[in-house]
């Protein structure tokens, strides 16, 4: 194609053309169309957008309530903040967005007054968990791992036996699963046919160590100690039983029975004469302030076989009834303090157990019969709790 170009014309409407006169408008015309489609769909996806807006605001918000409305006001959520880890504080964010949006507004505030552990606050551990090792004047401060480490904020709860409150750093590391089986204790007959509320006020919440173990190093350190003792007491009665010729007989008849594991505590618990092996200085079984401290529920007639608390001297330390010294090996001697208190009833023995046809405490560990959990110190439910339990929950759920 040729362009023939008229240089002394003024129009100079086709100079600047590098492509045919029909192809620009062809092209112009295209530009055109597309650019109305565009503009009616911008319009129709921005109408749909609207409607969408409006059905929103139109329908009613379900998390519009009594607690929400709680939960946006300072004062209240501030003081529950107190009481809750940042764990748990996140969970009760995630459970809808209008409790997320009124949490989110006090976020700074509310993480800085989350529940702590109580050795937070302690001058001896803050020492111990520093990070910066004591070193030589000469010589510049390096950092290390702490001796202690500090304490978590993300999961902080209370001691399952005691209810300390410490967090996951400064918990027990719990025992094996296989250890498990240990931590049962068998109850009086008494305690089994007590109904749940009135056995124990943490009935509802009973023992989880099954799942998760959660004790303070207090609680936690005689556990293994303490397990086994209670297993041998078991062993050495299923060995000196009354089959074995008549050698044990008489074992477990009387007050010479396996005690109930609650102590004081049981349904059935009756006060016993105890003695107590002490020392010249008072250690080993207390001092005579304590043991005659412990004897105050005794009658009134057996009082004047008790030391003189009043007296000095030789009235004070006299041999009596309740305080008596004996000889002991190589001809040391001791003293031993008589004293009454509060011991758990006798426990059942069944003659599978005795004639050792099954295990020690199989009933417990299989879960047929109540036990107690020598661990958190709380019930371990049986077949009957269970069926007791679930029609609870049916009766709730109609």
């Amino acid at each position: 194609m040729v362009l023939f170009l008229d240089l002394d014309e003024d129009d100079d409407s086709f100079v600047h053309h590098a492509r045919p006169r029909g192809l620009s408008g062809l092209l112009s015309q295209s530009l055109a169309m597309t650019a109305t489609v565009s503009e009616g769909e911008t319009r129709q996806q921005y109408e749909q957008q609207q409607q969408q807006q409006q059905l929103q605001r139109d329908r009613p918000n379900p998390n519009l309530n009594v607690f929400s409305a709680a939960l946006g006001c300072y004062p209240i959520i501030s003081q529950l903040t107190y009481h809750l880890d940042l764990n748990t504080l996140h969970a009760l964010s995630r459970t809808c967005r209008q409790v997320r949006a009124n949490l989110l507004q006090y976020r700074t505030r509310l993480v800085r007054q989350s529940l702590r552990c109580k050795n937070e606050s302690s001058p001896l551990h803050s020492f111990f968990s520093s990070h910066l090792k004591l070193s030589l004047p000469s010589e510049p401060a390096t950092l290390i791992s702490p001796l202690i480490p500090p304490c978590a904020r993300d999961l902080v709860s209370d001691c399952r036996r005691c209810g300390l409150i410490i967090c996951r750093n400064c918990a027990q590391k719990p025992p094996p699963s296989s250890r498990l089986p240990l931590r049962l204790r068998r109850l009086c007959p008494s305690c089994l046919a007590t109904p749940l509320p009135q056995l124990t006020p943490h009935w509802r919440d009973a023992c989880t160590c099954a799942s998760s173990i959660y004790l303070c190093p207090t609680c936690g350190t005689g556990l293994p100690v303490s397990d086994t003792n209670y297993r041998r007491i078991w062993t050495w009665r299923t060995r000196y039983s009354t089959y074995l010729g008549g050698l044990g007989t008489g074992i477990g008849e009387g007050t010479e029975g396996v005690k109930c594991c609650r102590g004081e505590h049981c349904s059935a618990a009756k006060d016993v004469e105890v003695e107590i092996d002490c020392h010249d200085d008072g250690s080993g079984g207390g001092s005579n302030s304590s043991s005659r401290g412990s004897s105050s529920g005794r009658d009134s007639d057996s009082d004047s076989d008790r030391p003189d608390s009043e007296g000095s001297g030789k009235e004070a330390t006299r041999a009596g009834y309740w305080q008596q010294e004996i000889e002991g090996i190589g001809g040391i001697v001791k003293k031993k303090y008589k004293k009454r208190m509060k011991v758990g009833a006798t426990v059942r023995e069944w003659e599978d157990e005795r004639e050792c046809r099954d295990e020690v405490l199989g009933r417990e560990i299989r879960g047929t019969e109540r036990s107690w959990c020598g661990w958190c110190g709380r019930v371990v439910w049986g077949e009957v709790d269970r069926e007791m339990h679930g029609r609870e929950q049916l009766l709730l759920m109609s």
